[in-house]
């Protein structure tokens, strides 16, 4: 009777959601894990394994195999059982690259766990996968088309996002704009533009050391102005893989020798902005050693290396 009991304790356990919490929306916390981490493979015109989750219906259908989402079962759900599945298991997804982390996959669960309702929305026009061709006058190199619906959320969420110059497609996006509106909330909306993500400034936002963790995609970054929001050091540890950043601004961060030096490997960074931060000389020297180009500026001149 016993085994009986914990048995069922256990099944109620692995199916209900969490008591007080709010339910899981797909629209604004799980279609963007969708669309940065798995539409470029089972979205548009790409649905490996019979699997494309870029519209409700195709969800509820699943692929080849077992059922992609089963509502309220996660244990009969293979898309948690593969975006939770070990590092080296087989079956993980997605099978390269970095994982989801444990804040995504929670979403995900508490989303089937809580019936998989998808709301108002229906389907993405996702653009085709194959890149546009290199315009021979551009300086960029190619990238498609932003999906227009993330486009519109962004400025739905009182950012800009534009252009950053004629014949690219990739963005200058402006979410300083509205100022202490921006939270770590508004930063899943950059999941969808991700690879088109150029320019972005958060200065002044509310945005926090474990917000900047969805910075982490921007594999294109080039400039980034975080500014005036009292990161720390803990934040910059999410800036050390944005291997094509070139500008960063820190003024008036609460960072430090040991946050800058965080950023070593960015081979590329050419501008490191730190006034009013907690950053010496010797520690902006010692970045530069790291970095021979680059130029730390303290407020005045930027520092020179002997």
């Amino acid at each position: 009777m016993y085994y009986r009991t914990a048995s069922i304790v256990f099944a109620l356990l692995i199916v209900a959601p969490r008591a007080g919490a709010e339910a899981a929306d797909f629209a604004t916390q799980v279609r963007p894990i969708f669309a940065a981490n798995c539409y470029k493979c089972h979205a548009g015109d790409k649905h490996k394994g019979g699997l494309k989750l870029d519209s409700a219906a195709d969800i509820l259908k699943g692929g080849k195999d077992d059922p992609a989402v089963t509502p309220g079962d996660i244990t009969k759900s293979d898309l948690y059982q593969r975006v939770s599945a070990a590092a080296d298991s087989d079956e993980r997804m997605p099978p390269k690259g970095q994982m989801l982390n444990k804040n995504q996959t929670d979403l995900i669960k508490q989303w089937i766990v809580e019936g998989a309702k998808f709301g108002d929305w229906k389907a993405d026009a996702v653009a085709p996968t194959a890149a546009p061709a290199a315009d021979a006058d551009s300086p960029f190199p190619p990238v498609a088309a932003a999906d227009p619906a993330a486009i519109s959320s962004l400025t739905q969420s009182g950012a800009m996002a534009m252009p950053v110059a004629k014949n690219t497609n990739f963005l200058d996006v402006e979410m300083q704009l509205a100022g202490d509106k921006i939270t770590d909330a508004q930063l899943a909306l950059l999941a969808p533009v991700a690879q088109q993500v150029f320019w972005l400034n958060l200065a002044g936002t509310k945005v926090s050391d474990d917000g900047l963790s969805a910075l982490e995609p921007l594999g294109n970054l080039r400039k980034l102005h975080v500014e005036n929001t009292h990161i720390s050091d803990a934040g910059l540890v999410h800036l050390k893989g944005l291997g094509n950043l070139t500008y960063l601004n820190l003024y008036g961060d609460d960072v430090t020798d040991a946050g800058i030096a965080q950023l070593a490997g960015l081979k590329n960074l050419r501008e490191l902005y730190v006034w009013q931060t907690k950053v010496t000389p010797a520690g902006a020297e010692a970045l530069q050693k790291s970095i021979p180009e680059l130029k730390v500026n303290l407020g005045g001149e930027p520092v020179s290396q002997r």
